[in-house]
């Protein structure tokens, strides 16, 4: 894992995001070399050829193939790709009319997508044969540590969080209480740094469930010193899951982390980017807005409102109105605030498809306009529901320091929620966000966002 801009990512996916822009790249200057109608200068052909790979990396991602929580089999992969390809075509062919002197040749241009077609196709089959055969790179780590927080790891399931480690055992330390599966243990050694170097262990989680307990400080200075990571365990598992576990945590890692960074340029940057996006946006789906205003007119037979406003809970605790299209009966809430449940019989049949393509979101424009809220920021939450929150779920107020947003990192990995369980989960993802949010990870939630809207995931 490579920490870039503040948020962890998987070096497998840099690698092969890198590679496959170079192919990207290149395909069009060579394309243009074996084209015979083409007399495209190779400098220009460089310069199309990066504005190429740039559209094309930009709308896979968008897509999810450069998701890691993506768990789609080949085919459902190749299919995105698709509908990547395609999408980036439309693209590119609108770039070549609008800009006649970066145009191509169109039998250049056809061998560039039959190159970038080939070369993605290979790139990531290759991709599919080492993890199924799981033959790529795991980093040797030992647990330091057996108790209730260090099973913490044993209890990551989803292949996603443990493919790019190999815990070899968990240590067990001043005779705490074990917790973890005892095939696991691993004898006390005689001496730490020869068991840790011999056995060429690469990083060790320290995971205690006392912290005031006394570290063997000297050996895991030797540890270090000789180049082995000594990591705590909520940095580990941030690091692996894309979330802060609140079982890992406590008020002095958030305090001390390097995280939590907020300066004027950013927040102003922020605003600016929101303001943008927002006319933009406004621009391009008021057509939309108007037939799905229309559409829900005319299915409640002319009665009732559009719009539905609900107060939410905002940035430091002020409560506004939040905009959304209205996708329920009109008595939806008549036996008080309750969540959205699977195949709600509350919500209309317009409502069932606007909330499936969320363009029932659409009128929380206003809201980011109005400066109440931002593109991307933890999801508003009711203030019925935000008062049971606070008093049961720990860290639960932090994520009310910041503007809530339309789309955030938690909306992104998780799906809809309408548990307390879930509300805990989903406020893991929300710290990740927080301590580690920046331009980079909102561009990366934005781009997520997308493919979720496009493959309808999460929606109730």
């Amino acid at each position: 894992m490579v920490k870039l801009f503040r948020h962890y990512v998987p070096l497998t996916q840099i690698i092969k995001a890198t590679l496959e822009f170079v192919l990207l790249w290149m395909s069009v200057p060579l394309s243009i070399k074996l084209s015979e109608s083409s007399d495209t200068h190779f400098y220009d052909a460089l310069f199309i050829g990066f504005i190429y790979a740039c559209v094309v990396l930009t709308i896979m991602t968008s897509c999810g193939l450069y998701n890691r929580h993506l768990r789609d089999k080949l085919t459902a992969t190749v299919l995105r790709g698709g509908v990547a390809l395609v999408v980036s075509i439309m693209i590119m062919s609108s770039i070549f009319y609008s800009q006649p002197e970066m145009d191509i040749s169109r039998q250049a241009f056809v061998y560039t997508i039959a190159f970038s077609a080939l070369a993605l196709l290979l790139t990531r089959y290759a991709c599919y044969l080492l993890r199924k055969t799981d033959k790529i790179y795991r980093k040797k780590v030992l647990v330091y540590g057996a108790g209730q927080r260090a099973n913490l790891i044993g209890q990551l399931r989803r292949k996603r969080d443990t493919q790019h480690f190999n815990c070899i055992g968990y240590l067990p330390v001043n005779n705490e209480k074990i917790k973890v599966p005892a095939e696991n243990v691993i004898p006390v050694p005689d001496n730490l740094f020869e068991y840790v170097k011999n056995n060429h262990i690469e990083e060790i989680i320290v995971a205690l469930d006392d912290q005031r307990k006394v570290l063997e400080t000297k050996e895991l200075l030797d540890c270090k010193v000789y180049g082995v990571d000594i990591i705590k365990l909520s940095s580990f598992l941030e690091k692996h899951t894309g979330r802060i576990k609140l079982q890992s945590v406590h008020p002095s890692n958030m305090i001390f982390s390097d995280g939590f960074v907020r300066g004027q340029t950013y927040e102003r940057t922020k605003r600016l980017i929101d303001l943008f996006y927002a006319v933009i946006l406004f621009a391009i789906t008021w057509p939309i807005m108007l037939i799905t205003a229309l559409a829900i007119m005319i299915e409640s037979g002319f009665k009732g409102s559009i719009f539905y406003k609900q107060s939410r809970v905002g940035e430091h605790n002020i409560n506004f109105d939040v905009i959304k299209f209205r996708s329920m009966g009109m008595n939806a809430e008549k036996n008080g605030a309750q969540w959205a449940e699977k195949n709600d019989n509350r919500v209309t049949k317009v409502g069932k498809f606007i909330r499936k393509v969320r363009i029932d979101e659409l009128p929380q424009l206003f809201n980011v306009l109005k400066g109440e809220m931002s593109f991307v920021g933890p999801r508003p939450e009711r203030p019925e529901f935000v008062s049971d929150f606070s008093n049961s779920i720990e860290f639960y107020e932090i994520r009310h320091f910041v503007k809530p947003g339309i789309t955030g990192w938690a909306q992104v990995c998780y799906p809809y929620g309408s548990t307390v369980e879930d509300t805990k989960n989903k406020l893991e993802f929300d710290l990740y966000y927080l301590k580690n949010y920046g331009l980079f990870l909102d561009t990366m939630i934005i781009l997520h966002t997308i493919q979720v809207v496009l493959w309808g995931q999460g929606s109730r």
